[in-house]
């Protein structure tokens, strides 16, 4: 399926615009609409107690909301992008980013550094990827977009790392390299089959997509940044993970793939769940 409606988000900071430029460029080449959603959280109660009247901290608010909407139209130059802003408490903004992404092909982010608010970033990001049923990519900055003919998927045989893969088969060029990187895979009657990836490869082969075998025991990097490494050296185009395989609490007391590579990686990444 191709790529026709984009969603992207960013806040209220100044730190994005090379972000909203790569966002551009990757709905031009794509040929597809973009729309730009601004996540405009509402100040906390304390801060009317703290810093002045209600009316004051409105007016500060209002204003950041606007003169980056203005900032945006100016990036997009003569581009047709449309931009709205949620403006509500955080728990209702993660609501309705969720709803928002419902009705676009796939989700946009920046990295992390591209925002004043990275925990609002990231809990927006889950919101959508448990919410939405949309996948998220992440662009690295300065990303040049590319034809999606070179993907590599970090398999799991688990649902999550089925709906990654989903997605991606879904965006790729037909014929697209696929690389199916199994990270200490086990022979399991009810994941990988005696042999860790051989089915997924065989099913990937019936659809069309050159599917290559990539089984790696990284004991001295990270199991994220051993994916991300594999990733980059197989010249892969974007990186399919499945998101949050264990409960989000699991990885935020143990650590996880998902949540280290949230913030971003020097390729794309594409999460799904």
């Amino acid at each position: 399926m191709a790529i026709k409606d984009l969603l992207a988000f960013v806040d209220t900071g100044d730190q994005d615009d090379q972000f909203l430029r790569d966002a551009i460029a990757f709905a031009e080449f794509h040929n597809a609409s973009l729309s730009v959603a601004v996540l405009s959280a509402l100040p906390a109660a304390d801060y009317v107690l703290t810093l002045g009247p209600s009316h004051a901290y409105l007016e500060d608010y209002v204003e950041a909301a606007e003169a980056k909407q203005a900032r945006v139209t100016a990036l997009a130059g003569g581009t047709n992008v449309e931009i709205r802003t949620i403006s509500d408490r955080p728990s209702i903004i993660y609501a309705k980013a969720a709803v928002y992404a419902r009705y676009a092909d796939m989700v946009l982010f920046g990295p992390a550094d591209n925002y004043d608010y990275p925990p609002i970033r990231r809990e927006t990001i889950e919101s959508i990827l448990f919410a939405s049923g949309r996948p998220v990519l992440v662009l690295p900055s300065g990303h040049v977009p590319h034809a999606i003919d070179h993907v590599a998927i970090g398999w799991n045989a688990t649902r999550e790392s089925t709906h990654a893969l989903r997605d991606a088969a879904a965006f790729a060029q037909p014929g697209a390299k696929m690389d199916i990187i199994i990270l200490d895979g086990k022979p399991s009657t009810r994941g990988h089959g005696s042999e860790p990836g051989a089915d997924i490869a065989h099913h990937l082969a019936r659809h069309g997509f050159s599917a290559t075998v990539i089984a790696i025991d990284d004991i001295d990097h990270s199991d994220a940044e051993a994916l991300v490494d594999c990733a980059s050296k197989q010249g892969a185009t974007v990186l399919a993970l499945g998101a949050y395989g264990r409960s989000r609490l699991r990885e935020m007391i143990l650590g996880g793939v998902t949540r280290d590579l949230l913030a971003g990686a020097p390729i794309p990444l594409l999460f799904s769940h």
